[in-house]
């Protein structure tokens, strides 16, 4: 449509199978590539919670708050504990209360790399080749890290995005495509930042 005619590059995509690249490109960036805001990961998201074998986060005892570990001095800790100061989002299971939890962004990298771009290919039809490569750029073009002053105030500057509309969320479940999609902007701190969605 209109947007596309404005584009650098059309990368056509089998309809329905969004939720495939996005898992894909998201397997390239923290599996392959090593890509990801892990500040913003670490203290804006629920990347650091543990989970327990269950699927469920483990939650200390009197207060019911989600468990992180603190990679500062290897204690278990609330995630809002105030002397919590380097989240662990990567790294093996550790025990808490008798139970074994890994951090939730274990899991997410664990769960993409079911998605490498070669077995993607056949859902899509977009060559595993492409999907590196737009996988790539899109990392390189969040440059995480930077910032930008904005009336006084450094914001985190992330100025990539992907977006969404109709196409994909336009049919029954369809907005479960959008959770990878989501996780894109996420991984890289590409959300309510300049430049970002």
């Amino acid at each position: 449509g209109f947007a596309g005619s404005k584009a650098n590059e059309w990368i056509p995509i089998r309809p329905g199978t969004d939720a495939a690249l996005a898992n894909s490109m998201l397997h390239v960036l923290l599996n392959e590539l090593g890509i990801y805001d892990g500040e913003f990961l670490k203290h804006k998201t629920n990347a650091p919670y543990l989970v327990g074998a269950e699927g469920c986060y483990l939650r200390d005892a009197a207060t019911n708050e989600p468990l992180v570990l603190d990679a500062a001095d290897g204690m278990v800790k609330t995630h809002n504990d105030p002397g919590l100061s380097d989240p662990a989002i990567t790294g093996g299971p550790c025990n808490v209360q008798g139970k074994t939890g890994r951090p939730a962004f274990e899991l997410l990298r664990e769960h993409v790399a079911k998605y490498a771009p070669e077995k993607t290919e056949s859902i899509t039809t977009i060559p595993a080749a492409t999907v590196r490569r737009i996988a790539r750029e899109f990392g390189e073009a969040a440059r995480i890290g930077e910032t930008i002053t904005i009336d006084g105030v450094e914001l985190p500057f992330r100025p990539v995005c992907v977006d969404w509309a109709k196409g994909t969320q336009g049919h029954k479940h369809g907005f479960h495509n959008c959770w990878p999609l989501k996780l894109l902007n996420i991984v890289v701190g590409s959300v309510n930042v300049p430049g970002g969605i």
